[in-house]
């Protein structure tokens, strides 16, 4: 199912936008991450293929960054934006 095809409140930017970052599913966020989807299959179920792959956020850290592309639609692009969000996630909680 498309994103743009969810009720306004479950769209994970609007929700965001409304409720607030700590509102969002660890699959929100990670689809917020991934931008957009490809013919068929949304960012959201990109997020949650990864999700299943790495079993929750916590899996996806310290993999490298060509294992992701296992899951179909997750190029480059999208592999630098989720290690650039864990990066500066670590250097918050870590320096």
């Amino acid at each position: 199912m498309k994103i743009k095809d969810l009720p306004e409140d479950e769209r994970p930017r609007e929700k965001l936008l409304k409720f607030g970052p700590e509102s969002l599913s660890d699959k929100e966020l990670l689809a917020i991450l991934i931008g957009h989807g490809l013919k068929g299959k949304s960012a959201l179920e990109m997020a949650e293929d990864l999700l299943n792959e790495y079993k929750n956020l916590k899996g996806l850290v310290g993999k490298r960054l060509d294992e992701f592309m296992k899951i179909k639609g997750i190029k480059e692009a999208k592999i630098i934006k989720i290690a650039v969000a864990f990066e500066i996630a670590k250097r918050i909680y870590f320096t």
